[in-house]
Parts: C-alpha cells; sequence; structure tokens
C-alpha cells in the first residue's frame, strides 16, 4: 500500500475549518508587516529577441503599478500563511501585507465583528459557516459573482452555494475537508466483503456479515454535527430531491418534522434497533473511537480527514480507506467547503485587495495555499496528490455530493446545531423517537425566531 504522507499542518488546518461552533482559544493578536521582497525593478526593455521575453517584461511592469499596504485578518497563524504571503510579494513586491490573525472560530468570529461595527475593519478577511449571514446580510463584503475566477470555472459551484446568496458569490474557497465512513479493507476481506456498500440496505448486510465473522461493525459517538450518518442520509434521501426545502423550512413551507424523521428512522432503526451501534458508545471519547479502529477493534468508524495523521501514526500500515454514507440510491459524504477570503466593501483598498484573492485563484496562488494551510483543494488550475484514503471522497465533495447541516440551515445555527446532536442522542439512548428528535428542531427553531 502507498504510504500516505499527511503533515500535521494539513490535520491542524482542516481542523480549523470544520466545525461550527468549535471555540477558538483566546490569544493576543500577531500584527507583522511582511516586507517588500526583492523592491529593484526595471523597465521593460524597447527591443526584446522572443514573445517569452516581450510577455515577462510587461508582467514586470505590471508589478510596479501596484503599491500599497493591504490589511488581512488571516483564520490561519503566520506559520501557516507564510507560503501564501511571500508568493504573493514575490509577485507583488510594492504591496505590504498587514497581517493580523486571530485563531478561530469564536475568537476570530468575534474579533472580526468588532472590527467591522466599529469602521476598523481589515481589507481582506475569511468567511465562515458561522458568520456568513452576518456578513452577507450586514452588506460587509464585496460581491464576487462578476470576477473571473468565479466565471471561468475555476471556482466550483460548491463555493459559490456555500457562500453566496440571491445568486451572488461573496467568498473565494479553494479548498474542502472530507469525511465519511472509514473501514478497514483487511477486515472487510477478513469477512468476505469483496466490494463497498452501494445502498443503504447493503450497508446494513455488511454490518451483520461483520458481526457474523465476530468482528465489531462500526463504532460512533454521536457527537458530532459534521460527521455523522443522519447528515449525509439527509443529502440522499431529502435534500437531492429538493435543493429548496430548507428554504422552504425557514419559510414556514415545511418542517423539520417533515423532513428530518426519515433520515433518522432509517439510522435509528437500521443501525441502533439492530444492535450495531450502542447507546453506552454515547459515552465513547473521539479519542477513543480513533484508536479502536486504528487498531483494527472495530471495522468501520464516523471520521474526518483531520483524522489521518493520528491514524497513520498508530499503524503506518494500516489499509483503509474513507467511503460516503449510502442511501436507498445516491451516496453522499460529510464534509464541506472550508473557509474562504473576502473582500471589505468599505475597503479603501479594493485594487489591493482584488489582485490578492486574483492571485489566490492562481495556479501558484493554489499551489502557496495548500502548501501552507494543507486544505484538500477543489478550485481548477491545482491538482495536488492527495491521500488515496480520501481521494475519491475530495472528488466527490467538489461534485457536490456531501451535505452539512450548518451550511444549509439559514439561521440561528449554533442553536440549532446543538438541538440536533442532543435530539441525536436522545434517540440513540432510547428516550425519544426519530420523529420527536425531528420536531425539536421544529421548537427550537420557533423557540429562537421569536426572541
Amino acid at each position: 500500500m502507498k504510504k500516505k504522507l499527511v503533515s500535521l499542518v494539513l490535520t491542524a488546518a482542516i481542523l480549523g475549518s470544520v466545525l461550527a461552533g468549535c471555540g477558538g482559544s483566546s490569544s493576543t493578536n500577531n500584527t507583522t508587516a511582511a516586507g517588500d521582497a526583492g523592491t529593484a525593478q526595471t523597465e521593460p526593455s524597447a527591443a526584446v529577441e522572443s514573445a517569452d521575453a516581450s510577455e515577462a517584461a510587461g508582467a514586470d511592469q505590471g508589478t510596479e503599478d501596484l503599491s500599497g499596504t493591504l490589511s488581512i485578518l488571516s483564520w490561519y497563524d503566520e506559520t501557516k500563511a507564510a507560503p501564501v504571503i511571500e508568493a504573493f510579494n514575490a509577485k507583488y513586491p510594492n504591496v505590504t501585507i498587514d497581517f493580523q490573525y486571530s485563531p478561530p472560530v469564536a475568537d476570530y468570529v468575534e474579533k472580526l465583528s468588532t472590527l467591522l461595527y466599529s469602521g476598523a475593519g481589515p481589507d481582506i478577511f475569511y468567511m465562515a459557516l458561522e458568520n456568513r449571514e452576518d456578513l452577507i446580510k450586514g452588506n460587509y463584503v464585496e460581491d464576487l459573482s462578476n470576477e473571473p475566477y468565479m466565471t471561468d470555472g475555476t471556482i466550483p459551484d460548491s463555493v459559490k452555494t456555500t457562500y453566496g446568496a440571491d445568486g451572488k458569490a461573496y467568498s473565494l474557497a479553494v479548498d474542502c475537508w472530507v469525511g465519511g465512513i472509514f473501514y478497514n479493507k483487511d477486515l472487510f476481506d477478513q469477512a468476505g466483503i469483496t466490494e463497498e456498500p452501494k445502498t443503504w440496505e447493503e450497508l446494513l448486510e455488511v454490518c451483520q456479515t461483520l458481526k457474523d465473522a465476530g468482528i465489531q461493525p462500526i463504532m460512533d459517538n454521536c457527537q458530532d454535527a459534521a460527521v455523522n450518518f443522519t447528515a449525509p442520509l439527509y443529502g440522499s434521501e431529502v435534500k437531492s430531491k429538493n435543493p429548496n426545502i430548507v428554504q422552504d423550512i425557514f419559510d414556514g413551507k415545511a418542517t423539520f418534522k417533515d423532513t428530518w424523521t426519515t433520515p433518522i428512522a432509517m439510522w435509528k432503526e437500521g443501525l441502533i434497533d439492530n444492535g450495531y451501534l450502542t447507546a453506552d458508545m454515547v459515552g465513547a471519547t473521539s479519542d477513543e473511537i480513533v484508536t479502536a479502529f486504528a487498531t483494527g477493534q472495530v471495522a468501520m468508524i464516523l471520521s474526518g480527514s483531520w483524522n489521518l495523521n493520528t491514524i497513520d501514526t498508530i499503524n503506518p500500515d494500516m489499509n483503509y480507506k474513507c467511503m460516503g454514507v449510502p442511501g436507498t440510491e445516491e451516496t453522499y459524504y460529510c464534509g464541506a467547503v472550508n473557509v474562504g477570503l473576502c473582500i471589505n466593501s468599505a475597503s479603501q483598498n479594493k485594487e489591493l485587495a482584488k489582485a490578492f484573492l486574483e492571485f489566490a485563484a492562481s495556479p501558484e496562488g493554489l499551489e502557496a495555499q495548500y502548501k501552507g494551510y494543507g486544505g484538500f483543494t477543489i478550485a481548477n488550475g491545482y491538482s495536488p496528490e492527495f491521500p488515496e484514503e480520501i481521494a475519491e471522497a475530495v472528488t466527490q465533495v467538489k461534485d457536490g455530493k456531501y451535505y452539512i447541516p450548518m451550511a444549509d440551515w439559514l439561521s440561528y445555527t449554533e442553536s440549532l446545531r446543538l438541538t440536533y446532536i442532543q435530539s441525536l442522542q436522545d434517540c440513540m439512548v432510547g428516550t425519544i423517537t426519530p420523529e420527536e428528535a425531528a420536531s425539536k428542531l421544529d421548537a427550537k427553531l420557533a423557540e429562537v425566531s421569536a426572541e
């Protein structure tokens, strides 16, 4: 099996971008200026002997036209951002970067909000699921819909959907995280399972086959709103059939009970009632579950790409892969588009800000972000080699075959997220039914919308 090379930087970067409501630790702001790198410039030669020389001279002239200071509030610390800033300054040596960092998620959202509300916002900053609604509805971000990278196929539609509204795109996101069912190929072989399940019923058959072979089929503690069974099942069973269903819920034309009961019931009746998932798993930690998987104690777990490094550290020779959660007809993954760059609508340096985003969407910019941030690139123009365990998952997420509730809920995301997880756990331990679990989301939406 090909050896995986997954850096700690990659793992940390993905963790910083993944879950709604993950609190960041407090820290002081680190403000630095990335100085001019190689400011000496020469005028284009009047007599050039090749087209390449002429083009190069034109490019050099272009960099002279941009100068000044560009302020950034970064989601990533200076170490992770360094490859991006250095590459940008290599192209635009006369632009100085006023770099500020605030750790995600809560600290970043709070600091950015404070700066914007006070009129002291940076020229460019990051949009996340947690601040998307406030930034767009508050008109704090520039419309990027007509920028070349949004119209030429560089940025996939999943980005425009995640960070857009009313047909407009407001954020340049270039990478993603992925998740799904991590399965041990060797344990599958041991049980005589020769291929991945393609439907929900086939997944249940796989669980029973594993159990009959004396292998624990699956573990999940139902503590994660982003990585679980019901979210991708909602994508395959509900959202794929009615892309506007969440809007209908918030408009009062549908309810959570109408739409979430089916995926929750599939999960409970298929995995819990059959004993493949048990109530005591709710008390297990994520570390315990990952360790059990990496040491061959369980055949499948629900996990995300941030655990690749942990698994490979525990068991470097493990033979495993991430597959999606199969529904009745389609297979969906867990995952989401990562945070994306925005331009402050009140910025006095929009030319510089646009140049930075254009660079970020270019092949060299995408490469620099992959090296620094470690997310899985979904923008077109740069194609790194992903770990084989999740390569297919990245492709599927890029194509929109994923579902994460927090990216879809239009308002009150954190309140709904907490209710969602608590309701699933209550359902898992048997204190409420799937219908009651779904109804709790309706009750929470009514409660918070009335405040």
